[in-house]
């Protein structure tokens, strides 16, 4: 678990210190460097990494505005939007793991998503990809919105750490290096630590067409981030881009605790019970991600949902894909 390797961890960083070795200004400062670099590397490993976080941000995991154990990070450098959730899953390691770790899985958390109106998976080549057509909030058939191609790879198996990432070269319009992250840890027996990234870049044409937005349709949108408090000491919100960027690195996390909280229903119930349970995740922060009435989004997403299928038909037909077979490593 997280809390016994950040011992470990610590053990390994002192154990020089059993060493007798005359006590001289240069032994003294050999012994520094040499605990200093071992417990620089013996921290470098991805999980490590993800443990040290965890105990960076623990307080405001625990205690913060969203009422429910998340910290978020945004930024927009350079025309490179990102976001990164950080949260805890009241869900053992293995059955996150098995959850988000499976290619076709992803087909079935994405799509909740507003904007993500059909999701597809091929493996070719022993290479695995995920197809997502993106477009307005409304419905809009999948062949009639931009089709973004992610290669899908998940890190080599570990007993207490994955890693998946979703990467896609070219984006519509300007857009490029789109880059997506899950990578989890165990807390305890009955829960994970998670963190979930997304980022891109932009051109000049996607820059004036977000400026555009956010001047009109956009302008009173906000996001998470507290920037200050007004005269009636309520909170201001940000806007702008790292508003839109939060706002979807929110929708996107609660799409996965939506699956979770779904996936062992009846096969038949999963898919109405998943996209009325995102809905309402989503209603506790009506004031940054409302969009429209929950009866206008299960419409949509339930004429979405046939396209999906017969998409997903097509291509394992010619593919001839077995779910269970796919190997993403």
């Amino acid at each position: 678990m997280l809390f016994s390797r950040i011992k470990d961890r610590y053990h390994k960083a002192t154990m020089f210190q059993i060493f007798t070795i005359p006590c001289t200004k240069f032994t003294i400062l050999f012994v520094v460097i040499l605990n200093l670099f071992f417990a620089h590397n013996v921290a470098a490993t991805p999980a490590d990494k993800l443990a040290n976080k965890y105990e960076e941000i623990e307080d405001e995991l625990l205690e913060n505005n969203y009422d429910i154990p998340v910290y978020l990070e945004s930024s927009d450098i350079e025309n490179t939007m990102r976001g990164d959730v950080y949260g805890i899953l009241y869900y053992p390691f293995k059955t996150v793991r098995h959850a988000l770790t499976s290619l076709k899985n992803w087909c079935e958390i994405m799509p909740q998503h507003l904007n993500i109106k059909a999701c597809t998976y091929q493996h070719r080549n022993k290479q695995c990809s995920l197809s997502f057509y993106s477009g307005r909030k409304f419905y809009q058939k999948a062949d009639n919105v931009y089709r973004l191609n992610y290669n899908f790879k998940v890190s080599k198996p570990a007993p207490e750490y994955f890693r998946v990432s979703l990467q896609a070269k070219q984006g519509p319009v300007d857009t490029s290096d789109y880059n997506i992250l899950v990578e989890a840890t165990p807390l305890s027996d009955s829960s994970t630590f998670i963190h979930f990234s997304y980022e891109y870049k932009y051109g000049f044409w996607t820059s004036m067409g977000m400026s555009t937005y956010l001047a009109t349709l956009g302008s009173d949108k906000v996001g998470f981030t507290i920037e200050n408090t007004d005269e009636n000491d309520k909170p201001v919100y940000i806007k702008g881009v790292r508003g839109i960027v939060e706002r979807n690195a929110i929708r996107y996390y609660l799409a996965i605790q939506s699956y979770l909280d779904t996936q062992t229903l009846p096969a038949e119930k999963q898919f109405l019970k998943r996209i009325s349970h995102w809905f309402d995740l989503t209603e506790q922060y009506h004031q940054q991600l409302y969009e429209m009435d929950k009866k206008d989004y299960i419409k949509y997403k339930k004429l979405e949902r046939q396209d999906q299928l017969q998409l997903q038909k097509v291509i394992s037909k010619s593919n001839n894909i077995n779910s269970s077979e796919v190997n993403c490593n």
